[in-house]
Order: C-alpha cells, then structure tokens, then sequence
C-alpha cells in the first residue's frame, strides 16, 4: 500500500509518497502539502514501482522463450498448442461452470467421443472454443478488432446462445457475488469498446504480457456479452500474447478463487494494479523455466 511519509528539513515538512514490498523501496516527492488529484499520483507511482519489478523479467522471458521457439520444428509446435488448447479450453470453460471433466474434455476434443450423461451445451461449447483457438493460432496474424471479438463470440457460442451470439448486450449484469460491482451501462458499451480498441492499437509499453493482462481485465470490466464475456477476455489475451510471441498464459480452475480475488479487487476500487500485481506473480511463477 501506498503510504505519504514526512520529512523535515530547515523547519518545513516535505512530503513523499513511499511503498515497500519485499526488499524493494521506492519514494517520490510530493510536495508541501498533498495534491488534490493524490489518488491519481498514486496510482501512476504504483504501476511505475511494479514495471520496474516486472519489464526485466517479461523481457527475459520473452527473449529466451522465441530464442528456444526457433529450434522447435514446426510439427512439434503444432503438437504443443494442441496440448496447450485442450488444457486452456477446460480450464476456461471450467472456471465459467462447465461439468465437463478433464477426461471428458480429452475424450471430446481428442476422440471425438461426446461424454454420456453430460451437458451438451458444456460439449458443444468446448468444442466450438478449442476449434476457434487452433484456427486463431495456426492462421496468420492480424491485429484485434471489434469485428474480431464479435465473429468470436459468434463462433463459441452461435448454437448455444441463439440470439445473442456476436451481438452487444442489451440489459444490464452484474457479479452474482458481489452486488457492489457494476458493467459498463448498455448505453455506454459502444463507447468503451471504441476506446478499448483505440487503446489496445496506440499501446506503447514494451511489456505485452501486461498488454495482455490489461486487454483482459479491460474487455471483462466492460462485458459487452450478455454471457461468456470470462471466456472471450482470457482467449483475447492469450491472442495478444500469441501475436507477440510470447508464452500463452494457462488460468487454471484450481487458481479461480485468486483470479476473480483479484479482479474483484480492481473492479471494486477502479484500478488494474490489484489485478496485474495477481496476473504478472502467476505469469512468471508459470515461465520460470525461461529465467
């Protein structure tokens, strides 16, 4: 937590900002007395003290995860973002309250083999997710758009939620834990998208595990979707991180609890960092291979 510290010095009080964590110290001078916009310097002083924590190790990272790419022959890269999507594929639709086992995932996507006595839209779904996730992964790269996000959405769920599929939602949702969070009005959903999509394309940080940490927790803020707004945020940052090579994040169902935690968490006081401080910990905990 961000705290304002006092120096004295020739009999006048100076103030500072102060944060510690672990073995790391970092002030900032804040004046004689504390600004009226406090809150927003505090902010931009937090996200500063963690980018100076995370970009070097992201870059590391990064580096030797397309260092080691390069050797894979294409074939076994073919093989591990099978691997990878089945995974990606039921812990997502897991998180969201799918009844679908990992063997039942496995037997579907691998074998074509429908679990018995099993939610078919659970099945459908899955299936639908993991063939959009090949197909986005093997295809050429192109930037996001909102047409992108909409035929996504359309493709998952175009036999489940018919109707809705790719379309904006016109009412209004909430957390079912939590009554205190709200998304974005419906009015307001077109307008945010837009400086959604205009942010995501003018981003100029060198970290793009944050990028896509930030596209996440951005697009499930808005929920544009009347439903499955959990599973098109994870799939858009796993996109991101994909287009930019770097290694695809796995949010597993065992780890929810911490994961909504954390979105909760900024949703409730209006600031990512709550969120990134969860996401960037778990994301090199995940990678610690390539350090």
């Amino acid at each position: 937590m961000v705290s304002v510290v006092t120096r004295k010095k020739n009999g006048k009080k100076y103030l500072y900002l102060k944060h510690t964590t672990g073995n790391r110290q970092k002030e900032k001078y804040l004046g004689l007395t504390i600004p009226k916009n406090v809150d927003e310097i505090k902010k931009k002083f937090l996200s500063e003290f963690y980018d100076a924590e995370w970009d070097d190790i992201i870059k590391k990272i990064s580096a030797n995860y397309k260092k080691e790419s390069k050797k894979i022959p294409q074939s076994i890269k073919l093989k591990n973002f099978e691997s990878f999507g089945i995974s990606f594929t039921y812990n997502t639709q897991r998180i969201e309250g799918s009844n679908l086992t990992e063997s039942d995932t496995k037997d579907l996507l691998i074998h074509g083999v429908t679990p018995a006595r099993k939610s078919q839209i659970d099945s459908i779904e899955t299936k639908k997710h993991y063939d959009l996730f090949m197909r986005l992964v093997t295809s050429k790269k192109e930037p996001i758009t909102k047409k992108s996000i909409l035929s996504w959405h359309k493709e998952i769920f175009d036999q489940t939620k018919i109707g809705e599929a790719g379309g904006i939602r016109s009412y209004r949702v909430g957390v079912t834990t939590n009554d205190k969070i709200e998304f974005a009005p419906v009015h307001e959903i077109p307008k945010m998208l837009k400086e959604f999509f205009s942010w995501l394309k003018k981003y100029h940080g060198t970290n793009r595990v944050k990028l896509a940490a930030l596209a996440h927790y951005k697009i499930v803020s808005i929920h544009p979707f009347g439903d499955g707004n959990g599973r098109l945020s994870r799939l858009i940052m796993n996109y991101i991180l994909w287009y930019y090579d770097c290694p695809l994040m796995l949010i597993k169902n065992s780890e929810r609890r911490a994961y909504f935690k954390s979105l909760e968490k900024s949703q409730l006081n209006y600031d990512s960092i709550h969120f990134l401080k969860w996401f960037m910990k778990y994301y090199i905990k995940a990678n610690k291979q390539y350090l």
